[in-house]
């Protein structure tokens, strides 16, 4: 049963994804179609991906990078066998009314890793993504797994006030790489969170996992990503006229 994301979000995306496995592709909007895009990409949306037994689409607007001022649109499915299934009326349908306003880019296979991911209990309403994409080394997957499943053991001990959602791109993507997102009401909750919520997940990491466990561990994640994009943010807004809605039944 799928729930709004988190996206993917990601969460991605929206906050709540239980669904496992997405999959994402920028869009491009040409230049002075974008209000129309919106228009009939919004009603596309609505008719063939808000009830039970459509796939379910959620669309981010790209803030910051060289991507900034592109669409992100994930779908979002149980299983990779899911994707199996084409809608093929309702991709027709998008193709005659949006088809030739936008392009089409940097399709990428996505699965969550629940195990290193933390959702807060009565999570609330965040549609700003700060997403953080890492490029593991070879030989790094040890030092940055054992850092990411710590961190969110610590979270959920602390019961930390937001969420933060850990996928794993299995197609598509430039070397080994794993997209964080953190999920905020808005820049000023994200700075909020940082000064507020961090040093209190240092804290219990270092009671759980010992004396400066999160200091150690922290600069292991480092020394296990490729030194050449090894980390980089991008933050992203969620556009909830062109996604499906939190309950599809």
């Amino acid at each position: 049963m799928k729930k709004s994301i988190l996206f993917l979000a990601f969460s991605f995306l929206v906050t709540t994804l239980s669904a496992q496995v997405a999959m994402s592709r920028i869009l491009t909007v040409k230049e002075g179609q974008n209000e129309k895009f919106m228009k009939l990409a919004a009603e596309k949306t609505q008719k063939f991906n808000s009830k039970s037994g459509q796939p379910a689409y959620y669309t981010f607007s790209i803030e910051t990078g060289p991507d900034a001022g592109k669409l992100w649109r994930v779908q979002v499915e149980d299983e990779m066998s899911d994707f199996d299934t084409v809608d093929t009326v309702g991709n027709d349908y998008w193709k005659s009314t949006v088809g030739k306003m936008h392009t089409s880019a940097n399709t990428q296979h996505w699965w969550r890793n629940k195990g290193s991911s933390y959702e807060a209990e009565n999570a609330p309403y965040a549609p700003l993504k700060r997403a953080i994409f890492y490029t593991i080394k070879a030989n790094g997957g040890d030092d940055f797994w054992r850092f990411r499943s710590r961190v969110a053991t610590a979270m959920k001990a602390s019961k930390l006030p937001f969420t933060m959602d850990v996928w794993s791109c299995g197609s598509g993507c430039n070397g080994n790489v794993v997209m964080v997102v953190f999920s905020h009401k808005n820049y000023g909750d994200q700075y909020t969170s940082n000064a507020e919520q961090f040093p209190k997940l240092v804290e219990k990491y270092n009671e759980m996992f010992g004396n400066d466990a999160y200091e150690q561990d922290s600069s292991r994640l480092d020394d296990s990503l490729e030194m050449l994009w090894g980390r980089r943010i991008v933050h992203m807004n969620f556009l909830p006229e062109l996604s499906s809605p939190a309950n599809m039944d």
